[in-house]
Parts: structure tokens; sequence; C-alpha cells
């Protein structure tokens, strides 16, 4: 694929990318840090950094992807609406915090879950339910049974 003669080097990168490429090298770089821990101290954070990265190279793939196949002037005006979406985002933020100080932790990431992906992301009922469900048992599950800590129950459930 060519690139037309009147798109700049900056239509290669969305704005969006930008955060994910500055997420990607913090990472890398704590990646790096975390390899002079003792082997003891290092493997979760390891762990995490490890899965945190291929996330983030995963959605930089496809934000390029995107951003690559569509060119500017044929992409939809939405697509730039950046006050739109950070109001909306910090709504969704405000509402996972109330959630929590309401419900606790746990129940809270599990309903934030379900919103998010059922009219955020458009998913269906079925998908919704069982990622949020299963987000809801791994909290649970990891916290509570596993690593025997209480989380916030919540002001409803104290």
């Amino acid at each position: 694929m060519s690139m037309p003669a009147n798109r700049k080097f900056t239509d290669l990168v969305p704005p969006g990318s930008w955060l994910t490429i500055v997420f990607t090298a913090l990472v890398l770089l704590m990646l790096w840090a975390s390899l002079s821990l003792s082997k003891a101290a290092a493997w979760i954070p390891q762990l995490v950094l490890c899965a945190t990265l291929v996330c983030l190279l995963l959605q930089l793939v496809n934000e390029l992807r995107v951003a690559w196949t569509a060119f500017p002037e044929t992409r939809e005006p939405e697509a730039y609406g950046f006050q739109g979406r950070t109001l909306a985002a910090f709504a969704w933020l405000v509402l996972l915090l109330l959630l929590t100080w309401l419900v606790g932790i746990a129940p809270a990431s599990a309903f934030f879950c379900l919103g998010w992906l059922r009219w955020h992301a458009g998913e269906n009922w079925m998908v919704s339910l069982v990622l949020s469900a299963g987000l809801g048992l791994a909290l649970w599950v990891i916290f509570s049974v596993l690593l025997a800590v209480d989380l916030y129950p919540g002001v409803l459930g104290s």
C-alpha cells in the first residue's frame, strides 16, 4: 500500500496511539528495571508486565492498522470527537468510583465491566454477562481466597 503524496508523516500515527506508545515504553522500562530484582521478587512484576506489554502491543497494532487502512478524509468525523469521548470516559470513571464506594471493589468492577461492554463497547448480553461474571469471580478468588485479603466492601456491604 502506497501513501498518497498529500499524506503527512503525522497521519501514520493517530493521536490516540501516542499514549499507547508512551505506556509501552514505560512498561519496557519497568520490565528492564525488574531484571535487577531477585528471582523471588521479580516473577510477579515480570509476569504482569509481560501480560501488559502483550496487551499494549496488540492495541497498538490494531490502532495503526485502522489508521493505515483508512485515510483521514474517509474516516468518520466522530473518530476525532476528542472532547465528547473524553467526557464519556470521565463519566464512566466517575460511575466506577461511585459503584466502588457503594458496593465494594469486586462487585463494582463486575457491574462496571458489564455496563462498559454492553453499552459502551456494544457487546451482546451473553458476552457482557460472562466476562463481567468472570471478572467478579476472578477478583474474589484471587484476593479473598488465594491471598486472604479483604477487599473494600462498600458502604452498603459493611
